[in-house]
């Protein structure tokens, strides 16, 4: 389910009511600063993963004078126009609901499964230089898509670490910490060999995306995989036996899956320090077209691109070699602008060009 037919949105944000029929190709939406623009990316975003890019406050999220919003999609598949889905999400201070036609869901990943987006904003380029929750996201969302096994994987480690860090929080007997140890270690082992796999299947693509977009370095890129434990560790649960003094003081799981990250390397130098701005944005761009790339060639499927404020990110030369990429990867791609004469129009088939004003969309001949 790989194609937005149509998207409706109330009550979020500054969008009162908004509705719009999607084309396969490009969508445009043009407007001033606050009429509304990274709203609508972020509503798409919030019904795909539910969370915000912008906050974790939901009442940031409601319209004024408001209790809830409400957010729906009718998603096809790139196969066949009639392969349908509709998917639901209602917020409110108090509880999230979810919907897929017409049924009510106790999980975001069906939601999550149906509608694989992918987001490029202005502040994409921090994936490189803040800390290793961003890069772990960036990693697993691959693995959520491609791997059937993970989410389970994750749920159970997750449901274990809660427990034994609550356990070091309250210092807890030392047995009653432990209790939980082998539930880690086989579970995060598990999410190693996943991820370790998946970033070997992606990087071939990435290289080849950073040659399309940055010809000027001749250094392949390398990813860096780290687990979250010392590279020489041979037994994880030996290494929480020996860290359990030191935990108890910090009332933390020091070590694990939840600790793992990724260093992006262009021969011996870090990426952070041997790229500009400018490269880090493209080397962003990179990330998720080899990571879109990945995703249609396992599931037979593209992904969908949400890009915020595109001429803020990249030159005009950067952007008509992205725009094309997109277009080649026949990737449905949702891109905000404040003037259309800064996005070009490869295909006019394809594209819709919409102007928003005050959270209203309205289409532009």
């Amino acid at each position: 389910m790989t194609q937005i037919n149509q998207i409706s949105i109330q009550n979020f944000r500054n969008c009162v009511g908004a509705h719009s029929e999607l084309s396969a190709g490009l969508n445009l939406i043009v407007g001033d600063n606050a009429a509304g623009k990274t709203s609508l990316i972020e509503a798409i975003w919030v019904l795909a993963t539910g969370r915000s890019f912008r906050t974790a406050k939901t009442q940031h999220l409601i319209q004024h004078d408001f209790e809830s919003c409400t957010l729906f999609a009718e998603v096809a598949s790139s196969h066949s126009s009639h392969k349908t889905h509709r998917l639901g999400l209602q917020k409110s201070q108090q509880q999230t609901l979810l919907r897929l036609d017409g049924e009510t869901l106790k999980s975001q990943s069906a939601l999550a499964q149906l509608l694989p987006v992918q987001l490029l904003t202005p502040e994409s380029h921090k994936l490189l230089e803040e800390g290793p929750k961003a890069r772990r996201q960036f990693m697993d969302w691959g693995c959520f898509h491609q791997s059937p096994e993970f989410m389970p994987l994750w749920r159970h480690y997750q449901r274990g670490l809660k427990q034994r860090n609550h356990a070091l929080k309250k210092r807890l007997p030392k047995a009653q910490v432990q209790l939980w140890d082998q539930t880690l270690v086989d579970n995060a082992l598990k999410i190693d060999l996943i991820r370790q796999d998946y970033l070997e299947r992606l990087t071939p693509y990435l290289i080849t995306f950073c040659q399309a977009l940055m010809p000027e370095i001749k250094e392949e890129v390398v990813c860096q995989y780290r687990a979250g434990w010392p590279k020489a560790t041979e037994d994880l649960l030996a290494l929480y036996a020996d860290s359990y003094q030191k935990e108890s003081h910090l009332g933390h799981t020091q070590y694990g899956a939840h600790r793992a990250d990724i260093r992006f390397k262009f021969g011996a130098q870090e990426a952070l320090n041997t790229l500009s701005r400018g490269q880090q944005k493209l080397f962003v761009c990179a990330l998720l077209l080899a990571q879109a790339s990945l995703h249609e060639k396992v599931l037979q499927e593209p992904v969908i691109m949400l890009i915020d404020d595109l001429p803020a990110e990249l030159d005009e030369t950067h952007r008509l070699k992205l725009l094309e990429l997109l277009q080649i990867l026949n990737i449905q791609h949702i891109i905000t602008s404040t003037s259309a004469s800064l996005i070009p129009i490869l295909n006019l088939e394809t594209t819709r060009v919409w102007k928003i004003e005050s959270g209203q969309l309205s289409l532009q001949s």
